[in-house]
């Protein structure tokens, strides 16, 4: 008969007696003739690649212990032998239920060692047994502890390891495949395999392959592996809160070190280096994993033991998931609403240095991928989060971060800078002098190592109509940002160009007196109209003090009048206006150097 779909070829169905079936089976016995014994093993073979019906046939006690002991002898000749192995592969493929069987003559770390010991054709008659066992345990009563025996095998990780590496492409793919089965049925060797570097880079390799055997065991694995991840983060869960309730006794083991057999914390650091993978990263953050992530961070508001190690693991793995803006954008809720309120509190009080780096840099990559589309800042619910955020968890910590280690300050700074543009945090509500004060503090020092956003910041503040030019005197600081400004243009620091010329010009102006430096902050155009204008009146009680210092570098204003960008060259226009309105004396003299 010719079955649907059989593309020409014709099939007949063969009834084989079971007579026929015992006596093939017979000849598989110990002291048979060895070339009887090989045609039987090739019969046995071909008969058992026909599915699960066939092999069934075979699948005896007897011709199963028969086959093991023709795979196991080191007196036949390797092709029998082989053969031998194949027909196991076979039966524990289509006849689950004889597993077992194989396992009680040929222990499973036996046949796991041959992965490392034996030849290709050893290693893929191993792989598919081992395979079928994991695929199947359920059927096997004592697999956990079969799986359990490998662990004193130190050569089994980098062996499989340098299986995927190098071997061909069906041991590669076989060996995927049993390492992803190996750690679902037993989560303890995930960090064995997945904290190695060279598994990870040998996936992502793989992972470039469009099609074949090899791309589709790749993608298996991945997905496995990946959907191990929420059940790992639920058990790490529960640990945790059973040794804050006391339940658990017994110290929680350092995350890198060796784990304690009752706890599943140092399976963490593996998801860490699954979300370095680009084949994992985006199969393994969901949405709902995001939840669990959250959960743990609200965990860690309460000291417990190894805490410590946790925190820091936990914190990078947010900050290798937040990489990607798509996580953010497509879950932004979950950060606003619980992963941001934890960070702050997780930072407040936190002796670990890094561990407060981690939650300032989360809230800022969060906070700029969600400012930078404007899906979400159109969304009037999204800005009401985010001045919320910036009010309760940015600007009350903001004193804190500014004088913790670097580089804490200078993200904290770049973050204020961008919500004060956006809206969420308002002049008014950083113009306390220890804040300001804080904010000028690196022209005080190299000015090398001077960022964009501390200029910008400082724009801000001086030229907020808010602002007491009081504060500005006492802090002494125009001599410091002339430096800055002969600084960058002798180095052609073209992005700090502007800022610090809106920077000198936003002084500048505070140096005529408070009344005229709000007109002119709010309507700049008035330079135009009234520039030589003795309208322009200094007050004395209330300008810079010493707006006079920046005589010095009229020099170099009147040069950057000539600056073939417009906007570079109104900037020093406007400086040198002014200068010579506020300090009339001090800008003539530097004028009259010039020329």
């Amino acid at each position: 008969m010719e079955p649907p779909g059989s593309s020409g070829f014709l099939y007949i169905l063969i009834h084989v007696p079971s007579a026929v079936i015992a006596l093939v089976s017979s000849i598989l016995r110990k002291g048979e003739d060895d070339l009887a014994q090989l045609y039987a093993l090739r019969t046995i073979d071909n008969i058992c690649s026909q599915g699960t019906e066939w092999t069934s046939r075979f699948a005896s006690q007897d011709a199963i212990g028969h086959l093991c002991y023709i795979y196991k002898a080191t007196g036949k000749q390797e092709s029998t032998r082989l053969i031998a192995g194949s027909c196991l592969a076979r039966l524990s493929r289509f006849s689950p239920s004889c597993i077992h069987l194989i396992l009680e003559k040929i222990s499973f770390k036996d046949i796991a060692s041959t992965l490392i010991k034996g030849n290709p054709r050893e290693q893929q008659i191993s792989l598919n047994i081992l395979n079928s066992a994991l695929v199947n345990s359920h059927t096997v009563t004592c697999m956990n502890r079969y799986i359990l025996s490998l662990s004193d095998d130190k050569q089994l990780v980098p062996g499989l390891i340098s299986l995927i590496e190098q071997g061909t492409d069906v041991l590669r793919g076989k060996a995927l495949l049993f390492v992803a089965l190996l750690c679902k049925n037993s989560p303890r060797w995930l960090p064995h395999f997945f904290c190695n570097a060279k598994l990870i880079s040998a996936v992502d390799r793989l992972g470039k392959e469009k099609e074949g055997f090899i791309h589709q065991c790749t993608e298996a694995f991945v997905q496995l592996v990946a959907s191990l991840v929420p059940g790992i983060l639920d058990t790490v869960s529960s640990d945790i809160q059973q040794v804050m309730a006391g339940k658990r006794h017994g110290p929680i083991t350092a995350l890198a070190g060796r784990a304690h057999p009752k706890s599943t914390i140092h399976l963490f650091p593996a998801i860490l280096h699954l979300l370095g993978s680009a084949s994992f990263k985006h199969r393994v953050v969901t949405g709902h994993v995001l939840l669990q992530l959250a959960n743990l961070i609200k965990i860690l508001e309460a000291p417990f033991q190894a805490r410590d190690d946790f925190q820091i693991t936990l914190l990078r793995v947010l900050e290798a998931a937040t990489e990607e803006p798509s996580v953010i954008l497509g879950e932004h809720k979950i950060f606003t609403s619980r992963i941001i309120p934890s960070l702050s509190v997780l930072y407040k009080g936190n002796k670990d240095g890094d561990a407060r780096f981690l939650c300032l840099k989360i809230l800022s990559d969060v906070m700029i991928v969600i400012f930078s589309y404007s899906s979400l800042t159109s969304d009037e619910q999204t800005i009401t989060d985010l001045k919320s955020i910036s009010q309760r968890h940015f600007l009350s910590l903001y004193p804190s971060f500014a004088e913790d280690e670097d580089p804490i300050p200078i993200y904290a700074q770049k973050l204020l800078v961008m919500l004060m543009e956006h809206g969420c945090v308002k002049v008014s509500d950083i113009l306390h002098k220890a804040t300001v004060s804080q904010c000028f503090e690196f022209l005080l020092g190299d000015l090398s190592n001077a960022n964009v956003s501390n200029v910008k910041l400082c724009f801000v503040l001086a030229s907020a109509p808010e602002m007491d030019t009081h504060i500005l005197s006492q802090l002494q600081v125009v001599r410091r940002i002339g430096n800055l400004l002969e600084f960058v243009a002798a180095k052609d620091m073209d992005d700090f160009l502007e800022p610090t010329l809106e920077l000198c010009r936003a002084f500048i102006i505070c140096g005529t007196g408070s009344n005229r430096s709000i007109a002119l902050s709010k309507n700049p155009a008035l330079l135009v109209d009234s520039a030589f204008s003795m309208s322009i009146a200094v007050d004395q009680q209330t300008c810079v003090m010493d707006i006079c210092d920046f005589g010095g570098n009229m020099g170099i204003f009147l040069e950057l009048v000539g600056n073939s960008d417009p906007q570079i060259s109104d900037l020093a226009s406007d400086c040198v206006v002014l200068l010579l309105k506020a300090a009339p004396r001090e800008a003539t003299v530097g004028l009259t150097v010039y020329i």
